[in-house]
């Protein structure tokens, strides 16, 4: 081959490598609310609201202390309760910068018997966004600045379809699964709700059941013949109500 055909050949080795390369960036960085959003959205799903969670186990603390924490956060609203020797501080932030809510919960026990502090970080907020990514970076963010350690986040997502027919709630799981390449490990079928605990690929957490992994969980539920299906796909559970 001559020198200039060679030249050639490398150089488009070279850009057939950096568009391989970011396409695999741009897979990876790519967030597990989008991933979700765009099932959704290629299914005629009409998205109703999300949310991103995490939590974190902390060494008991008193009310004192549970109150000092609260200073540090002063953009929330805070309020404080007791019940059955639980001692709760909820704060709740609406962002109107970001269109989106936050809420910060602390709760302690007030006994010796079973003792356990724990904090909570929720962002929420309707309809679909214009970066999905960009929500999930602001996300991660807030929950290091509070946790100080990278911790587990549940991604959830709640849409709904008009008018489905009756019988088809298990076609639309099926495709909702085929869409994230995903094996159902548990299954749970009515006439008017299906719910499904899978394993998919795209994601590298999971959480243990029985018998295998799972790293989502998708439920479809009708509210009769002619009425809307609510749809809802969260990861690595579903933690909202369905």
């Amino acid at each position: 081959m001559k020198k200039r055909e060679m030249m050639i050949v490398a150089i488009l080795l070279f850009i057939g490598w950096n568009m391989v390369a970011s396409h695999i960036d741009a897979k990876e960085n790519r967030s597990k609310l989008d991933y979700m959003a765009s099932a959704m959205e290629s299914h005629d799903i009409s998205i109703n609201d999300w949310s991103l969670y995490s939590k974190k186990t902390v060494d008991k603390k008193s009310i004192e202390e549970v109150k000092h924490f609260t200073k540090q956060y002063r953009q929330y609203t805070w309020t404080y309760e007791t019940e059955d020797d639980v001692y709760k501080a909820i704060g709740v932030y609406h962002n109107n910068d970001k269109d989106l809510t936050e809420k910060l919960q602390f709760i302690t026990t007030l006994t010796n018997v079973h003792t356990q502090s724990y904090i909570l970080y929720e962002v929420k907020g309707v309809s679909t966004q214009n970066d999905w990514n960009n929500l999930t970076d602001y996300f991660n963010k807030q929950a290091f600045d509070i946790f100080r350690e990278k911790t587990t986040t549940f991604a959830c997502l709640t849409g709904s379809i008009d008018d489905m027919m009756k019988g088809v709630l298990n076609q639309k799981s099926s495709e909702l699964l085929k869409y994230f390449q995903a094996e159902t490990i548990e299954e749970l079928q009515e006439d008017q709700f299906v719910s499904v605990s899978a394993k998919t690929p795209l994601w590298e957490d999971f959480i243990p059941t029985t018998d295998d992994n799972m790293n989502m969980q998708i439920s479809l539920r009708s509210d009769g013949l002619g009425a809307k299906t609510t749809v809802v796909i969260g990861t690595p559970i579903i933690t909202s109500e369905y």
